[in-house]
């Protein structure tokens, strides 16, 4: 979930460039959101955009993304799964294992989405 968010607010130096899964067509949480937020004609511009995709639409794609509350809903989702990982974790014997995944959960939490 965080590489979806980071593919489309992600900053280039990250080691993947902006866009990539649009290009390619993958289906990520926040336009599979968007398409089930979306009605009428921001839902057909949307879809327009994704099937005719090129970098001069990249404003109007994070519009309709923004429009639909997708951006705020894959923060949201991320977060909620993160907290629970931590409270499942918190039942577990204290070992390195249970360590490296609270620090995992802290790493995931901290990427710039």
């Amino acid at each position: 979930m965080v590489d979806d968010l980071l593919d489309l607010t992600g900053d280039p130096s990250m080691g993947k460039p902006r866009g990539t899964d649009v290009h390619e067509g993958k289906m990520t949480l926040p336009i599979i959101h968007a398409l089930t937020m979306l009605h009428g004609v921001e839902r057909e511009q949307l879809a327009d955009v994704l099937q005719n995709f090129s970098d001069d639409r990249w404003g109007e794609l994070t519009e309709l993304l923004e429009s639909a509350g997708s951006f705020e809903y894959a923060k949201q989702l991320i977060q909620n799964h993160i907290a629970r990982a931590q409270e499942s974790l918190e039942s577990l014997p204290d070992t390195d294992a249970k360590s490296l995944m609270i620090e995992i959960a802290k790493l995931s939490r901290g990427r710039r989405t």
